[in-house]
């Protein structure tokens, strides 16, 4: 019995000292890996600056152009561009249309079928989808479009060459960007094969 009752004393000590303990505090290091990066910032820093809204997306896309969807009909074209389109479509082979106000520079529009199947752009105040833009230099382009650019040859500049982005998804739009012997984009076209490969446009 005296065996007993020590040992119930000795548990009764035991117990009374672990109340009196203070909890463990965590390591700073268990803190962070539980809590996360932003919880393992010391006191006082700076949070991160947010990154920088994208800019408005301009009216060239993949598929299409401002109001217009790449395989509208003529008729459509006409009707959803709203100012007048210079050239004639009398027939269903390839035809250019050019806009004509404050636009009349910034495209051309290309017609085969009655429908629309490619646009071209020859100026710096647009940029292709993804980026690209006249005047650019060929390593500019490589950056913007780094997995899906072939480099071929320019039709007729020896020193020339096309940088044909391929589309995001099958049977999708693509880019062709024409660089002059100075490395250098002097305009750019957005279409489905196999018009987006006719070097001379509608000629």
């Amino acid at each position: 019995m005296k065996q007993l009752g020590g040992v119930l004393a000795l548990g009764v000590a035991l117990a009374l000292s672990a109340c009196d303990r203070a909890p463990e505090t965590p390591s700073t290091d268990a803190e962070a890996a539980v809590a996360g990066p932003a919880a393992a910032a010391p006191v006082g820093t700076a949070p991160a600056t947010p990154a920088p809204e994208p800019a408005s997306q301009g009216p060239a896309r993949l598929d299409g152009y401002g109001p217009l969807t790449l395989g509208s009909s003529l008729d459509e074209v006409r009707s959803a561009w709203k100012e007048p389109l210079q050239g004639e479509v009398p027939d269903d082979y390839c035809h250019a249309l050019r806009p004509q106000g404050s636009q009349a520079d910034d495209v051309i529009l290309m017609i085969e079928g009655n429908r629309l199947v490619r646009y071209d752009v020859r100026n710096d105040r647009i940029a292709a989808p993804g980026g690209g833009k006249v005047g650019m230099s060929l390593g500019q382009l490589q950056t913007l479009y780094p997995e899906r650019g072939d480099l071929m040859p320019h039709k007729y500049d020896e020193r020339g060459h096309n940088l044909r982005v391929r589309p995001v998804a099958e049977g999708g739009a693509l880019v062709n960007f024409e660089i002059d012997g100075d490395g250098k984009v002097t305009a750019w076209r957005v279409g489905q094969t196999p018009q987006v490969d006719y070097v001379e446009g509608c000629s």
